[in-house]
C-alpha cells in the first residue's frame, strides 16, 4: 500500500490552502489511504475470494471465522502503520489550515462550528466522498460485500475506524452524537434503525456548504424561511443601534415591539448583512400545527442552517396556540443557537410567553424625513425595475407628510401601484394609482359610525369668496407641512395638544360646505369619512363617549379626514346644569372637544347655525371658514360651470338672467341643472331653457316656495 509520504507532499506542510477544493482534496487523500489499506486487509492482491454473493457464505469462510476460540477472536485489528499515517495526515491538514484565512476553508469551519474530533471528521469525509466522486460508490459496495450498497454504512465506518484508532469511539450509540450535532441524516429502514447497516447519508445542506456551492434554497418544511430583501438603505439607524447593543450584551432572547413587521425584518436584515450573516424567520403558528416528528425535523434543519451560514434568527409569536409549549421550543433553540433570538408578534410585549424576563425593544415609527427617503427609494426602484415612468403629479414630500404610514405599507403600495401601471397599459405611475393602492392597505373599520365619501371636486369647482378660499388653502398647507416644519422649527414641541388640524365650515344651507370638505380631501389626497351622528348619540350613560372613542381610535392609524356634518348638534352651547341630562350633555361635548384636539389628523365640521356653537369650543378650532350665499357673479359662474364640458347645452340660454333674477344657492343650482340634463337626455335632445325652467319649478316646490310667474320673464311660457 501507499503511505503518508506518497499521498502528501511534505514540502507543502506550511503552505496555506488557496481554495476549499485544496482542503477537500487533502481529506480525500486521507480517506483513500485508509480505504486502500482496508482493501488490502480484505484480501486485495490475494487469491482468496473477495466478494460473497447475496447471503451465501462459503465453507472456507466459516472455517476461518471459527478457527480461533471466542475469547481470542479479534474482529477489529488495529494497524499501527496506518495509525501513524493517519495521524501524520491529520497533522499535515491542520497545519496547512492554521496558515489559511478563516473564510476560505469549509471543512475547518464545520469542524470548529460543531466541535468535531478527528473520528467525526473522518465520518464526515466518508459521507461526502460519494457525493463528489461516484467511483466511491463501487469501492463502498466492494468493501461492504454488496454491490447495491453504494452509500457508506455505520458498519463500514466502524470497520475503517478500527484500523487506525484505539477504539475511543467504541459504543453501540456512536451515530447519535453525530445526529445531535445535526450534520448527518440517518435515513434508515425501521428494521435497521440502530444497526450497522444504517447508511450514513450526508445532509444536502452540509454537502452544499462543504462543496462551496450556494445555500440550498428549497426547505424541507414551511415554518421558516430565509428572509431576503432589496438593496434599500438603512432607514432606522437609532433602532438598529438599540438592537445591536442588545446583541452585544449577550441576551439570548429579545422582544421587538412595533406595529410593522416589515420594519423589524428590514432592520434585522441590515444588521445580519453587516455581520456577514443570513436572516431566518421562524413562523411559530405554522410550526405549532405540524406533527411532533415534522416539528422536530423542521427545528433541526433550522438550527443546522443557522450554524452553517452564521444565521440571525427572529421568531413570529402567537398567543393563540400553546404558550408553554412555544416557550419550551424557544428555550431548546436558544440552548443550541449561538446568538440572540429576536421575537415579535401582534402584541407590544411578549406577555405570557415570557416565563422569565425578556428585554423589550420598542421600534419607533418612521418620522417624516425617513418616510420621504422610503417613498423615494421604492417609487424609483419599482419604476426602474418595471421600466415605467413616474408622473409629475406625485409630490413625495407632501405624500410623506400627509400619510403617516409604515415602511411596509409604503413598500407594498409602491409595488402594487407599479404593477397596476403595467396592467392598465399606461406604463406610468401616477398619484391616483398610488393613492388607490395605499388606501387598499388601510382597511379602516368605523363599526358603521362613519362612511367614506368620494372627493371629485377641485378648487375650480367650488364657488367661494377669495378670502375664505385662502383660509381653506392655509388649512391644507398647515396639514401638509405639519410634520416637516413641526420638526424643523420645533413647533411640535410647543403644541400642548395633538399635531392635527381642525376646520369649522359654517353658513346657510346649500352654500357648498360639504363640497368645501371634499375639495380639501382631494387637495390633500386623503380619504374623507362622514361621521353618522345618528349612530353616535345614545340615551345610555357613557355610550356616546364610547362611540366617539371608537371613531377616533379607528382614525388614529388610518390617515383619514373626519367630517362632522351638521356639527352644531354635537358642539352646541353648554347649558346650565339643571338636571342630570344637562350634566351628561356637557360632558359629552367636552369629551368630543378633547378627542378632536388629541387627533393628529384633520377634522372638518360643518354647520348651518354658527350662533349655536359654544364660544369656548370655537376658540380651540384651528380655522373657521364662512360660506355665504353666492352673489350674482358667483351664481352666474355656477350656472355656467357646474355641468361637465361633455354636456350638450343649447346656446341661447340666458344664464345672466337666471343669475340676476333667482337668488339660489349652489346646491339648488346644481340640483336644477342635473335634473334638466336628465330630462333632456330622456328626450334625446340638448339641454334647453324649457328643461331648466321645469326643473326650477320642481325645485321650488320641493323647498316649499311659491312660484312667481312674472319673475321668469321670457321663460314663463315653459311653466
Amino acid at each position: 500500500m501507499y503511505h503518508f509520504s506518497e499521498y502528501f507532499d511534505t514540502g507543502d506542510r506550511a503552505l496555506a490552502y488557496i481554495s476549499p477544493n485544496e482542503e477537500l482534496t487533502d481529506y480525500l487523500k486521507l480517506l483513500d489511504m485508509v480505504l486502500e489499506e482496508y482493501m488490502e486487509f480484505k484480501g486485495l492482491h490475494s487469491e482468496k475470494k473477495l466478494f460473497s454473493r447475496g447471503l451465501v457464505i462459503t465453507e472456507s469462510e466459516m472455517e476461518n471465522f471459527f478457527a480461533m476460540p471466542p475469547n481470542y477472536r479479534e474482529r477489529d485489528i488495529n494497524d499501527p502503520v496506518l495509525t501513524e499515517d493517519v495521524k501524520e495526515a491529520f497533522d499535515h491538514i491542520e497545519e496547512r489550515s492554521r496558515a489559511t484565512s478563516e473564510e476560505v476553508l469549509k471543512i475547518r469551519s464545520v469542524r470548529d462550528t460543531f466541535g468535531l474530533g478527528r473520528t467525526e471528521l473522518f465520518a464526515l469525509i466518508l459521507g461526502l466522498a460519494v457525493r463528489v466522486d461516484r467511483n466511491y460508490e463501487r469501492i463502498y459496495g466492494f468493501l461492504q460485500d454488496d454491490i447495491t450498497k453504494t452509500q457508506p454504512t455505520v458498519g463500514l465506518l466502524y470497520a475503517l475506524l478500527s484500523r487506525f484508532t484505539a477504539r475511543e469511539w467504541d459504543s453501540p450509540f456512536f451515530p447519535q452524537p453525530l445526529d445531535r450535532k445535526m450534520f448527518i441524516y440517518f435515513f434508515t429502514p425501521e428494521k435497521e434503525k440502530d444497526g450497522l447497516g444504517a447508511p450514513l447519508l450526508l445532509n444536502p445542506l452540509m454537502e452544499s456548504f462543504l462543496r462551496g456551492t450556494e445555500e440550498v434554497k428549497k426547505f424541507s418544511s414551511v415554518p421558516f424561511k430565509l428572509y431576503e430583501e432589496d438593496d434599500a438603505p438603512m432607514f432606522f439607524e437609532a433602532d438598529a443601534l438599540k438592537i445591536a447593543k442588545a446583541m452585544e450584551v449577550g441576551n439570548k432572547l429579545c422582544y421587538l415591539a412595533g406595529n410593522d413587521q416589515d420594519t423589524l425584518l428590514h432592520i434585522l436584515f441590515k444588521l445580519s448583512g453587516e455581520g456577514g450573516k443570513k436572516l431566518y424567520v421562524l413562523d411559530m403558528p405554522k410550526l405549532m400545527v405540524l406533527s411532533e416528528s415534522y416539528r422536530e425535523r423542521a427545528i433541526s434543519e433550522l438550527l443546522l442552517r443557522l450554524r452553517l451560514y452564521k444565521g440571525l434568527l427572529c421568531v413570529r409569536q402567537t398567543s393563540e396556540i400553546g404558550a408553554r409549549e412555544q416557550w419550551e421550543i424557544l428555550e431548546y433553540i436558544s440552548s443550541i443557537h449561538e446568538g440572540c433570538i429576536f421575537l415579535f408578534g401582534e402584541k407590544e410585549e411578549p406577555g405570557e410567553l415570557a416565563v422569565e424576563s425578556v428585554p423589550v425593544i420598542s421600534i419607533s415609527f418612521p418620522e417624516v424625513e425617513s418616510r420621504i427617503g422610503i417613498w423615494n427609494f421604492f417609487i424609483n426602484k419599482e419604476c426602474d425595475e418595471k421600466g415605467i415612468s413616474i408622473s409629475s403629479d406625485i409630490i413625495i414630500p407632501d405624500l410623506a407628510d400627509c400619510y403617516e404610514v409604515s415602511y411596509g405599507v409604503i413598500k407594498k403600495a409602491c409595488h402594487n401601484a407599479a404593477s397596476a401601471s403595467i396592467m392598465d397599459g399606461t406604463n406610468t405611475l401616477d398619484r391616483e394609482k398610488l393613492l388607490s393602492c395605499l388606501w387598499q392597505l388601510h382597511n379602516v373599520n368605523f363599526s358603521g359610525l362613519a362612511t367614506p365619501i368620494k372627493a371629485p371636486y377641485t378648487w375650480e369647482d367650488i364657488s367661494i369668496v377669495q378670502k375664505e378660499k385662502e383660509v381653506l388653502k392655509a388649512a391644507c398647507d398647515r396639514y401638509r407641512l405639519r410634520n416637516r416644519l413641526g420638526n424643523k422649527w420645533g413647533l411640535k414641541k410647543k403644541n400642548a395638544y395633538g399635531n392635527g388640524v381642525s376646520v369649522l365650515i359654517y353658513g346657510p344651507p346649500g352654500t357648498g360646505k360639504t363640497m368645501a370638505a371634499l375639495v380639501v380631501a382631494r387637495e390633500l389626497s386623503l380619504p374623507l369619512y362622514r361621521v353618522d351622528l345618528s349612530q353616535i348619540f345614545s340615551k345610555y350613560i357613557g355610550e356616546t363617549e364610547k362611540n366617539l372613542s371608537l371613531i377616533f381610535d379607528a382614525a388614529a392609524d388610518s390617515n383619514v379626514i373626519l367630517f362632522f356634518d351638521e356639527a352644531d348638534a354635537l358642539f352646541s352651547k353648554r347649558t346650565e346644569i339643571q338636571g342630570s341630562n344637562d350634566k351628561y350633555s356637557n360632558s359629552e361635548t367636552a369629551y368630543l372637544l378633547q378627542k378632536i384636539e388629541e387627533y393628529d389628523g384633520m377634522s372638518i365640521l360643518a354647520t348651518n347655525y354658527y350662533q349655536n356653537f359654544d364660544p369656548a369650543f370655537v376658540r380651540r378650532i384651528t380655522y373657521s371658514v364662512y360660506m355665504e350665499k353666492p352673489d350674482e357673479e358667483r351664481r352666474f359662474n355656477l350656472w355656467k360651470g357646474i355641468l361637465p364640458d361633455e354636456s350638450e347645452v343649447e346656446d341661447d340660454i340666458d344664464f345672466h338672467f337666471l343669475a340676476r333674477e333667482f337668488e339660489l344657492s349652489g346646491s339648488n343650482i346644481k340640483a336644477i341643472l342635473f335634473s334638466a340634463a336628465y330630462m333632456a337626455g330622456a328626450e334625446g335632445s340638448k339641454i334647453g331653457a324649457r328643461h331648466i325652467v321645469k326643473a326650477m319649478e320642481r325645485e321650488f316646490r320641493k323647498m316649499g316656495q311659491l312660484i312667481d310667474i312674472g319673475q321668469f320673464g321670457k321663460y314663463a311660457m315653459y311653466l
